[in-house]
């Protein structure tokens, strides 16, 4: 079953940007060069070194897929086919945007033979075209309205708010989430990640998640579900989970794992602008933790939270997508090498207080040591930004 063709086809092969959330600041119209005198580096701590051994794989209905996949590597869609295809009764979905094909052929095939799919959906990327102002919905979201898959539309809180979601719930039994969105640019030219999960309490938590997004239609917020329990051990403190937004704690647990470090905290953030998570990591650097940010270089020149970390001279470093294409859309944080935290969740007060998100921790070996190769291999790409590539500091 074709859903696209012709001129549409190529358009969307081409691509779409995988985050068209607006920002949390305005983009000033020139970046002057600023004038700062970074702190003196202290003596370091050897940096971990990551295990370069395969994750596990998970198994669903007689599937094997590989546990935590990267788009540098992997073929994620490749993946998402694979369990759509296999899903035998209930598919729930809370997208941010779907742009790819195949995986929408895969939704329609599945409704065909009689899968319950049901979609969670942000509503920006469902709105008409506006002239000058978007291309509208993807061909394959209006594919699958008009197949009949029922979907509700959340939009988020404030002026910026977003249903920032990327996961997925096949048949209750297999989870996937991540920083990947289900567009074209997140396959072939952003850095991402996937994962495939079975644990039931991750997925009976995402799942009442799930149905308390679907229970709002547009009615507002609340708080969304927690984990009721925090089984995840780390330097003296717990951690859940699986941790949601809108107003869910994702950032005190985030400034919680940064304070208990000791020796390194690793950090790939698309879009970074929380100035408490930029004072902790200054203060973190401070007190000899070895702190490395990576983050998007076209976010980076408008972040003034990454100013604070320069001016606290934390190591930076700023990327595109691979091979200078797309962006750098990982949302990951590495704490002592032992913590690992990862979600759609950025470091910005949009994630925090309006936008529904979803982050994991875990202290799973395995897991740690696969995102902290990643982290090597984007950080080995990146580059150290010019001081005009940051802004300048805010006038007092």
């Amino acid at each position: 079953m074709k859903i696209l063709g012709g001129a549409l086809a190529l358009l969307l092969a081409a691509g779409a940007p995988s985050h068209a959330g607006l920002p949390d600041a305005a983009w000033p119209s020139a970046f002057p060069v600023p004038r700062y005198a970074p702190m003196p580096v202290p003596a370091a701590p050897a940096l971990p070194a990551f295990a370069l051994a395969p994750v596990p794989n998970v198994s669903f209905n007689g599937l094997s897929l590989k546990s935590v996949q990267f788009s540098r590597t992997d073929r994620i869609p490749v993946s998402l086919v694979a369990a759509i295809d296999r899903t035998e009764k209930t598919l729930l979905l809370a997208l941010y945007d779907i742009r790819l094909s195949e995986v929408a052929e895969a939704l329609l095939r599945a409704k065909a033979r009689g899968v319950e799919i049901r979609l969670v959906y942000d509503e920006g990327h469902a709105k008409p075209a506006v002239p000058g102002a978007g291309s509208g919905p993807s061909a394959e979201y209006q594919a699958l309205v008009d197949a009949g898959v029922p979907v509700r539309l959340l939009k988020g809180g404030g002026s910026f708010g977003i249903m920032h979601h990327k996961y997925a719930l096949f048949d209750g039994r297999l989870l996937m989430t991540g920083s990947f969105n289900w567009t074209r640019a997140a396959d072939d030219r952003n850095f991402e990640n996937a994962e495939f999960k079975t644990d039931k309490a991750l997925i009976e938590g995402f799942t009442r998640n799930w149905n308390w997004m679907w229970g709002l239609a547009g009615a507002g917020f609340g708080t969304p579900p927690a984990d009721p329990q925090k089984p995840v051990a780390f330097s003296g403190g717990r951690f859940p989970r699986y941790a949601f937004s809108p107003q869910g704690g994702v950032e005190a647990l985030l400034l919680d794992a940064i304070r208990r470090s000791k020796r390194t905290i690793d950090v790939a953030m698309f879009s970074f602008y929380s100035q408490p998570v930029a004072a902790a990591l200054v203060e973190a650097r401070a007190r000899g933790v070895v702190v490395r940010v990576a983050s998007d270089a076209m976010q980076a020149r408008r972040s003034q939270a990454m100013r604070a970390l320069a001016d606290g001279g934390v190591d930076l470093r700023v990327s595109a997508g691979r091979g200078g294409l797309g962006v750098m859309h990982h949302k990951y944080a590495l704490f002592d090498g032992a913590l690992l935290m990862s979600g759609s969740y950025n470091f910005s007060a949009n994630a925090e207080l309006y936008n529904f998100e979803s982050d994991l921790f875990t202290t799973a070996k395995p897991e740690v040591a696969a995102f902290g190769g990643e982290f090597a291999a984007v950080w080995a790409q990146a580059r150290v930004p010019a001081p005009e590539e940051l802004p300048a500091p805010k006038s007092l």
